[in-house]
């Protein structure tokens, strides 16, 4: 399965093989940095549609400016550091 997704700087795809969680599995969506929430959103996306329940998501670095964090739909996000400019 894949999902195309638009960065800050340009458009990307995500793959993730079709049978990598089960249905009903709960899933925890971790990535190094949340700029504009495309990468986190498209994963959300794959799990979802592979009938995974996303429970939550977790970051290294998150970029608030960029307001990544308004397009997880309500989904919880924990930051290690913000990084403002």
């Amino acid at each position: 399965m894949s999902k195309e997704y638009e960065l800050e700087y340009g458009a990307d795809c995500l793959e993730m093989h079709v049978d990598a969680v089960q249905p009903g599995e709960r899933a925890l969506v971790v990535d190094d940095l949340v700029a504009t929430g495309g990468t986190l959103c498209a994963a959300i996306v794959l799990l979802e549609r592979a009938g995974a329940e996303v429970v939550e998501c977790a970051c290294v670095i998150e970029l608030p400016e960029l307001k990544g964090r308004e397009r997880l739909n309500g989904k919880p996000l924990y930051v290690l550091v913000e990084s403002h400019s």
